[in-house]
């Protein structure tokens, strides 16, 4: 009986251990986005990749090619429920891929040596934002999570838990510096975001027909 006791436990004991290492693996799971000459790289990952080391993305990763030529900027090819690794070599082409986009956690990491002049982006939906840049020697590494003015963090795109139905953020890519501290401020319960914001620059036709009651972050340096 003991040693049939003893026996259960250990295999009680390597289930729990094999449901951690999977938590563990899963958690870690994300998608690395790089620019490859004028195309993407589209790559599944189950580990982190140092910032900018393309070699090691290829080989650590499961990576496949996309076309910018497939990239429609009115319906963005890239949607993600989950965290999102963009290292950006130029501006205006990862303004391509991201802009009008819909990603909850993002990390834009710098692989360029040249400054990044003023650009806007729009996300929809984001909650979690990093930014790093290996080169900068005042914020090689910024974080923010954006809250609601009611305490609440920002649980997913389009939810109703803090009381908005739609979550729009607008980025300034000059924040991939890191000459500067990252800075947010959110504007909660805007029912019309085009006609609460008239001189803002960007596409109206990317909203959503009905946005509701929206909260609108600008994240900027």
């Amino acid at each position: 009986m003991v040693t049939t006791t003893a026996a259960s436990n250990q295999l009680v004991l390597l289930a729990l251990c094999c449901c951690a290492c999977f938590s563990v693996l899963r958690s870690s799971n994300h998608t690395l986005i790089f620019q490859k000459e004028s195309n993407f790289r589209n790559c599944s990952c189950i580990s982190s990749i140092p910032d900018c080391v393309v070699a090691r993305a290829n080989l650590g990763c499961n990576c496949r090619t996309v076309l910018s030529k497939d990239i429609d900027k009115a319906s963005p090819t890239f949607s993600h429920s989950s965290k999102l690794v963009v290292w950006v070599s130029d501006t205006t082409t990862v303004g391509l891929l991201l802009n009008y986009s819909s990603v909850p956690s993002l990390t834009l990491s710098l692989c360029n040596p040249d400054a990044v002049l003023t650009e806007y982006l729009v996300i929809f939906g984001l909650k979690e934002l990093s930014v790093t840049n290996p080169t900068a020697n005042v914020y090689p590494l910024q974080n923010l999570t954006i809250y609601s003015t009611r305490g609440a963090v920002v649980e997913s795109p389009l939810q109703n838990g803090t009381g908005f139905s739609f979550y729009i953020s607008f980025l300034n890519m000059a924040l991939l510096n890191g000459d500067s501290k990252l800075k947010a401020y959110s504007v909660p319960d805007v029912t019309n975001i085009a006609e609460y914001f008239p001189d803002l620059q960007y596409d109206t036709t990317s909203l959503p027909s009905d946005t509701g009651s929206s909260l609108v972050t600008f994240i900027y340096v």
